[in-house]
């Protein structure tokens, strides 16, 4: 068995903790040679233990490909025989000595490290024999035989494992059990029984010797290379073809992701599209509304029993100035949305008295003026902030409270200070809320009744823009609602708008997606 440290000689660290591995490898097991050695004298002048170590030296300088980041090697089944037919230190020699490199050769390895493969292969081997003779004989019966080999080939290569993680963790800086891992690469199971059927191997190589010589070990040599090398190409070909399976499938997984996405794209899209529609069809309806009542009463003034009267010309003056009004606010509204969809909404800080912005709203309100009632204390102090769009937000808020209310209900407006922050709410007595429509009543263009025989008009842009100006004024909006009984928009702002410095644009956050 051989498996080497696969790493750069050249680029090796001068790491004191692979150093001091090496050293406590390599001087145990060359002390243990030194003494054990001359009471095996007369094993060691056999020409036999010569041949097999000049036959382990000729397989390891053979190239070896490297599998999972651990190195299969023929010399195993070899050393295997070795530890069963020669006692155990005369089997430590032989690997020892036999156990060559070619960068040894190439002068490419440095001493200790090449004291370190040598000594440790040594020592697998030693692990094995000692362990073969403890429970088996070499000429004794199968069964024992057979149990005696797959017992020694277990040792040799847990020890051989162990010791060459241990030198790439020390020298990589990671985990043993991580090398561990890396070594067996992705079928560790199959790389054990491969070194198993190698230990068979040396088993019957073992048998043979006993039975034919060494020039048995030499016929069993060729086939075997010949099958190791095949062994290794059909494993390289099996690793390529898996990386490739795996490679497709990420590829199918994310082509799979890609599609889900594209039909989520898709979908939105149709949405979009369906949203569009809508809102073309609802926007051509509230524009349709107030044109065509301007247009009828424009028509009636020119007839000459109207125009001559002064009092039904000034009604229909009055209804065209309120048509006119709701015409400007959904255009307004839409010119808002606009900008701020596009972050161009800019701010106008300046001084705003509350009381009389909320006068102004409510009479522009006529004739349902009537129908807001009025809580407002007069310790009200002075705002700095936006008076156009805080003047939108109540008139949003105040609008969708009348519609929403039976005819004639009141809607309540109230307002109070707290730690610097104003506090204003609208309530209604109308229709209220159901509690799974809440969350999306902020919604761009949403309506909670969305059929085409809704009772109520509108383009469904009011309480979207409240929600947006609200933030763009440095404050909130929250919202309770009991269906059937009415709802209450509570509008936290500060006193003094934090960028009151001078304009500035919408930020990212608060621009709402259509």
């Amino acid at each position: 068995m051989e498996e080497r440290a696969s790493i750069s000689v050249r680029s090796e660290p001068r790491d004191r903790r692979t150093l001091w591995l090496q050293l406590a490898v390599g001087a145990p097991v060359l002390a243990y040679l030194a003494v054990a050695l001359p009471g095996e004298r007369q094993e060691l002048l056999r020409t036999d233990v010569l041949l097999f170590a000049l036959a382990v030296a000729v397989v390891d300088l053979i190239p070896v490909p490297g599998w999972g980041g651990l190195q299969l090697s023929l010399s195993f089944p070899i050393l295997l025989g070795a530890a069963i037919v020669f006692p155990p230190p005369v089997a430590a020699a032989v690997a020892f000595v036999g156990s060559a490199d070619p960068r040894e050769l190439r002068r490419e390895m440095p001493v200790l490290l090449a004291l370190f493969n040598r000594a440790q292969m040594a020592a697998s081997t030693l692990t094995g024999g000692l362990l073969f003779h403890a429970v088996a004989e070499t000429g004794g019966p199968a069964p024992p035989f057979v149990a005696g080999v797959l017992l020694a080939a277990v040792a040799a290569y847990s020890l051989n494992a162990l010791l060459v993680a241990l030198y790439h963790s020390l020298l990589r800086g990671v985990g043993v059990l991580q090398v561990l891992r890396g070594m067996h690469g992705s079928a560790p199971y199959e790389f054990l029984l491969a070194y198993l059927g190698l230990g068979l191997f040396g088993g019957v190589i073992a048998r043979f010797y006993l039975s034919e010589g060494f020039w048995s070990v030499a016929v069993f040599l060729g086939p075997l290379v010949f099958a190791r090398q095949m062994y290794f190409r059909s494993r390289a070909l099996a690793d390529r073809l898996a990386e490739q399976n795996r490679l497709l499938a990420e590829q199918a997984a994310r082509l799979e992701e890609l599609l889900e996405k594209e039909h989520r794209t898709v979908d939105e899209l149709r949405e979009l599209n369906r949203m569009k529609g809508e809102f073309v069809a609802v926007v051509s309806h509230e524009l349709r509304t107030p044109v065509t009542a301007l247009l009828g009463y424009a028509k009636t003034l020119r007839q000459p029993e109207f125009a001559e009267d002064r009092t039904l010309r000034e009604e229909f003056l009055e209804r065209m100035e309120r048509q006119s009004e709701r015409l400007l606010r959904l255009v307004e509204n839409l010119l808002t949305a606009s900008r701020i969809e596009s972050r161009q909404l800019p701010l106008s800080i300046g001084r705003v008295l509350f009381e009389d912005l909320v006068r102004e709203v409510v009479e522009g309100l006529a004739p349902e003026a009537g129908r807001v009632v009025v809580r407002i204390p007069r310790d009200i102090p002075v705002l700095t902030t936006d008076r156009e769009l805080l003047s939108r937000v109540l008139q949003n808020l105040l609008d969708n409270a009348l519609k929403y209310s039976p005819e004639g209900s009141p809607c309540e407006l109230e307002a109070a200070t707290e730690d610097g922050w104003l506090v204003f709410s609208v309530r209604d007595h109308g229709i209220g809320i159901p509690e799974t429509e809440i969350p999306k009543i902020f919604e761009r263009f949403y309506q909670v009744d969305q059929s085409s025989t809704r009772t109520f008009r509108g383009a469904g842009l009011g309480l979207s823009l409240v929600r947006d100006l609200v933030q763009h004024l440095g404050g909130g909006v929250e919202v309770e609602s009991v269906e059937g009984e009415g709802s209450r928009f509570t509008v936290r702002m500060p006193l003094r708008h934090p960028s009151a410095d001078g304009p500035r644009t919408l930020p990212r956050e608060v621009a709402a997606e259509p």
